[in-house]
């Protein structure tokens, strides 16, 4: 007998999620400076802020532990999600 190949997780709103509000405020700041709105982030912090918004998403992908889907904030949905098998050991070489 095969074990289930999915498992369920329940997912929470995509709006509820830091992730989501850090990338979509970073997109806000990128269009910002690239149109003749410059005056409010100058040219010479785009990269630094390019930067600080990889190294923070860096931090909120080991705190995300559950997915996010196109729902009402404050409610959740169930999700099948594939099993992932441990990847075959190496072959060996020497």
């Amino acid at each position: 007998m095969n074990p289930d190949p999915q498992v369920t997780y329940w997912a929470i709103s995509i709006f509820s999620s830091r992730t989501f509000w850090l990338n979509a405020a970073a997109l806000i700041v990128t269009l910002l400076s690239a149109t003749d709105v410059i005056a409010i982030v100058p040219v010479r912090y785009v990269p630094m802020t390019a930067a600080l918004v990889a190294a923070v998403n860096i931090v909120l992908r080991f705190l995300t532990v559950r997915p996010v889907a196109l729902i009402l904030p404050g409610s959740t949905k169930p999700i099948a999600v594939a099993k992932i098998d441990p990847p075959p050991p190496a072959p060996v070489t020497d």
